[in-house]
């Protein structure tokens, strides 16, 4: 056996060691977290994690908890450290590096625009989730109408009827279920799913139930009068969302327009672009262009918003 046969024999018996070593250490560290987790208290536990602590400091602020709220009701499966870390991240990179390459005042734009596109994303999900809610109520009435005529009160019905549905009403109902268990008030519940997913529809239902829990009355066929009605204005809400299509459309399509055409120049013209946005007379022009595509596009989302 010649010799650098020994040195690489040798060198992978002490890579071996090594990693051998660092193993088991990572053993009795671990082993020790463990002990160590399991001799604190349940709060101390749960928030040992360096986002459990970032995120119960963000729901101390206004907008970390308006932020927060948002994100329970879009139905985004984020954290809320996680999904601020994100966007500071993504606009902090689009800041430096199209100001570096492009203009500071271009970066500066489209860092903020980033993230109103993300917040737009947000809002989206909170209408279509909302929506899908709403599409949902006239059977959520008809489910809680037939629990309640077998003799079920309204909690177990509320239960049962999180058993039953889909999503999103199945993980509503089941916070609003879980809420009560723990021994929130039927009132709070109720006004905390009305704030989730703001609707008229949702409103009626709610105070209904309301009103029912604290005062009793005909609830059975106060339910199948809704679920009807919820029935009749949910075909009405679909027929106007079709007609109302193509406008929707030409709003995304106007807005689209105006992002195109400013990459499109920064990628073949990059020096106009430059030079537009060093002087003060082109900086003007650039803001009052997005500022005509975005009054545009919120002009047209504003005409097309019908509430039925």
């Amino acid at each position: 056996m010649n010799l650098p046969t020994i040195v690489l024999l040798l060198a992978a018996v002490l890579i071996a060691l090594v990693w051998a070593a660092f193993e088991f250490g990572r053993g009795l560290d671990q082993r020790a977290e463990l002990a160590t987790r399991g001799a604190r208290g349940y709060e101390e536990r749960r928030m040992a994690t360096f986002l459990d602590r970032s995120d119960t400091r963000l729901r101390r602020t206004t907008l970390g908890r308006q932020v927060h709220r948002r994100l329970i009701a879009s139905g985004v499966r984020v954290r809320l450290s996680v999904f601020v870390y994100l966007l500071s991240g993504m606009s902090l990179a689009i800041l430096v590096l199209l100001g570096r390459f492009l203009s500071p005042l271009l970066g500066a734009v489209l860092a903020a625009g980033a993230c109103g596109a993300v917040f737009a994303f947000l809002r989206h999900q909170e209408d279509r989730r909302r929506e899908e809610f709403v599409g949902q109520l006239p059977e959520l009435a008809r489910v809680l109408g037939n629990a309640t005529s077998a003799g079920l009160s309204i909690r177990t019905a509320i239960e049962m009827a999180a058993e039953e549905l889909d999503d999103p009403a199945r993980t509503e109902l089941a916070r609003t279920a879980e809420a009560l268990r723990l021994g929130q008030s039927f009132d709070e519940a109720m006004t905390d799913l009305r704030q989730r997913l703001p609707s008229r529809e949702l409103a009626v239902l709610v105070s209904t139930l309301v009103v029912a829990s604290r005062s009793g009355g005909s609830l059975i066929s106060s339910l199948r009068n809704i679920a009807t009605t919820l029935e009749q204005r949910k075909e009405t809400r679909r027929e106007v969302k079709t007609i109302l299509g193509q406008s929707v459309v030409a709003g995304w399509a106007i807005g689209g327009m105006g992002a195109l055409m400013l990459v499109g120049i920064a990628v073949f013209s990059p020096a106009t672009l430059e030079r537009m946005t060093s002087s003060l007379a082109g900086q003007f022009i650039l803001v009052a262009v997005l500022a005509m595509f975005s009054s545009a596009v919120l002009l047209i989302r504003r005409m097309t918003r019908i509430d039925v």
